[in-house]
């Protein structure tokens, strides 16, 4: 195993449960959740030679989640706008995030619309910083502000109606 193999198997080690995380607060379905970092993975994997800056895979795996949650979220999109009679699968049951509180949260960010989910999962869920948040999601750090103000409120909103 050459040492740029190595590096992205710690990495995958290290690093899977957080992407994994993130990416099921994105798509609200583990087994997609897993699908989406396990694509994320392979995509680093096979593009390694051109890897100039390793210190980069990380960002670019967090990317890759990113991008594979949308392109997902589109797909789930167009088929409940062109298929009558799809069926409504229940959400599996997510055993990395425990208790009742974290549960209501996550079914709460579930219901946020796409943009803002995103903004709230990468800036307080990922804890990045709203410029890099800004640049994963390749918008400006003032519409980063305004999904997460618009986020946090409708969270809040929800979670009232819950207690």
């Amino acid at each position: 195993m050459d040492e740029l193999t190595a590096e992205l198997v710690e990495l995958y080690h290290e690093h899977y449960r957080e992407l994994l995380r993130m990416a099921l607060l994105l798509v609200d379905d583990r087994s997609a959740a897993e699908d989406v970092v396990q694509d994320a993975f392979t995509r680093v994997f096979d593009s390694r030679s051109r890897l100039r800056d390793r210190e980069k895979a990380l960002a670019y795996l967090r990317q890759t989640v990113l991008n594979r949650a949308r392109s997902l979220l589109r797909r789930r999109q167009v088929s409940k706008r062109y298929q009558h009679r799809l069926v409504q699968r229940e959400p599996a049951p997510d055993d990395s995030v425990r208790g009742v509180d974290r549960t209501v949260l996550a079914e709460a960010i579930a219901r946020l619309p796409r943009r803002q989910r995103e903004a709230v999962v990468l800036r307080y869920y990922a804890d990045f910083s709203e410029a890099y948040t800004a640049e994963m999601m390749k918008v400006t750090p003032g519409a980063v502000k305004a999904y997460c103000s618009r986020g946090v409120a409708r969270l809040s909103s929800l979670l009232r109606e819950r207690v």
